[in-house]
């Protein structure tokens, strides 16, 4: 079986499906709107791992999340300073599109 070019591969997608996704403008993760007949929506929680350490066992055993690891929004910035201004940055800009 030969490996389809990008043209191939986009004309066989577009006959496809379609999916519309809503996308986080803070991270660009993207869920698709509807999901399991619900509305998607993202949520920020005071103990949510912002940044996730995951350990993988390689093709067929998937990733496995360290909560004990990972590293939540009180602590980005003392561990990440430079991703936890890049953040606040995006959040304040975000703040400003819809409440100014």
């Amino acid at each position: 079986m030969s490996k389809l070019c990008y043209e191939e591969r986009r004309a066989k997608a577009s006959s496809g499906a379609r999916i519309e996704y809503l996308t986080c403008p803070l991270c660009g993760r993207n869920r698709p709107l509807i999901m399991w007949g619900k509305q998607t929506r993202f949520e920020v929680k005071p103990d949510y791992a912002i940044i996730q350490v995951r350990y993988g066992g390689g093709r067929g055993v998937g990733f496995f999340l360290s909560l004990e690891e990972s590293i939540n929004i009180e602590d980005l910035e003392r561990e990440y300073p430079k991703v936890y201004e890049n953040l606040k940055g995006e959040i304040e800009l975000l703040y400003n599109l819809l409440f100014s």
